[in-house]
């Protein structure tokens, strides 16, 4: 008996360890945002949650001509950056400025890296700053000593829960022998973590599908503490997201509670959305976003959609011939007048202002009728 508690003990706590690492690999998403200044100052990310900004030369010109910017010095990652000229004392005027934006969920940062070069009259001290407190004081400050190679500079940071802001670091060089004096960048990168979103709910699911030129959204909660509301968001690029409408939440649940939404204009092709957590203490958390693919197989769709009283408007991919007939929601038929563009889309204006109520738009495809709803508030 004693063995057999023993080795149960034994289990619970191997199980614990086992969802303790499970829940710390999962707990955060590493990123690395990184200009490798391969002949472009731009920068790339490994995660949505950023958009880098273009690396910049502050502080004066660069007066070396395009191709000898980026050139093959030695011991460059394909091409280095070069910048010339550099102050003989420090200049906060004078700098290479690396930027980036957080576009939804809060992160660490863990170090900042970066590879620099000077020429044997180029500045052989350093400074970084960051935006954290406004560049006012010296992250690091060293001396390169070795000139015509590149240095490894690897800096431990803890900047931890940012969000929502921009975070730029800054490279001054300085005590430079003369004007003619250059400066190499290669491989800089800003480290750290995504951090995980835990919400006060528990979503089962989250999903999508194209119904008859629209998009709709279902999900559904095994329980809810303290919900307010879900705002419904809508991106093309999984970078902008707008609010596209509102659906109440239950607040405190402990059963599965369904929901849906329905996006009655949605572009063609592939959108993302996602769902905005209000709380009743103003707070709010992101779930990650879905894609859902809005290619009409049909070809023909409403488009916006509830419609205006003078004129509905379709997108269809062959126009020409589309035979198209209006009724209204007794079958009556109504008169209209067509036009055409060259963009795929028809418009159909009424010989009447049309009353509030549901419309239909018949128009046959593969010599069988199809019906469009149409409501028009």
């Amino acid at each position: 008996m004693k063995k057999t508690i023993q080795f149960l003990q034994s289990s619970i706590v191997a199980m614990a360890a086992m969802l303790l690492f499970v829940f710390n690999a999962h707990a955060q998403e590493p990123f690395h945002v990184k200009w490798a200044m391969d002949y472009t100052q731009a920068g790339v990310s490994d995660h949505a949650n950023f958009t880098p900004t273009d690396a910049l030369l502050a502080g004066g010109p660069n007066d070396f001509t395009l191709p000898t910017v980026y050139s093959a010095i030695g011991g460059a990652i394909v091409v280095g950056y070069t910048t010339r000229p550099w102050p003989v004392s420090f200049s906060a005027s004078r700098y290479m400025e690396f930027s980036l934006t957080a576009n939804s969920f809060k992160y660490n940062i863990t170090s900042i890296s970066f590879r620099l070069r000077r020429s044997n009259n180029g500045p052989s001290n350093v400074k970084i700053r960051t935006s954290i407190d406004g560049f006012a004081s010296d992250l690091s400050a060293f001396a390169i000593g070795s000139s015509g190679m590149f240095t490894n500079c690897n800096i431990p940071v803890s900047y931890n829960n940012l969000s929502n802001n921009t975070f730029s670091f800054r490279v001054y060089g300085y005590n430079s022998v003369d004007i003619h004096g250059t400066f190499g960048f290669d491989e800089i990168s800003v480290n750290g973590n995504v951090l995980a979103i835990i919400l006060p709910v528990d979503i089962a699911y989250f999903k999508g599908h194209s119904e008859n030129g629209r998009i709709a959204l279902d999900w559904e909660t095994t329980w809810e503490k303290n919900t307010r509301e879900f705002i419904i968001q809508r991106s093309g690029d999984m970078k902008t997201f707008t609010t596209i409408g509102v659906v109440g939440a239950s607040g405190e649940t402990a059963g599965r509670t369904p929901y849906s939404f329905v996006d009655n204009d949605p572009p063609v092709g592939i959108s993302y959305y996602r769902l905005k957590l209000a709380d009743k203490d103003s707070g709010f958390t992101l779930c990650k976003p879905i894609a859902v693919d809005n290619t009409e197989t049909s070809g023909i769709r409403v488009a916006p959609n509830p419609a205006s009283s003078r004129i509905i408007s379709l997108t269809a991919r062959h126009t020409g011939n589309l035979f198209l007939a209006l009724y209204d929601a007794s079958g009556t038929p109504i008169p209209f007048r067509r036009e055409n563009d060259a963009c795929g889309r028809i418009r159909l204006l009424p010989s009447r202002p049309l009353p509030s109520g549901i419309y239909f738009v018949v128009y046959v495809e593969n010599g069988r009728k199809e019906h469009l709803k149409v409501l028009v508030p």
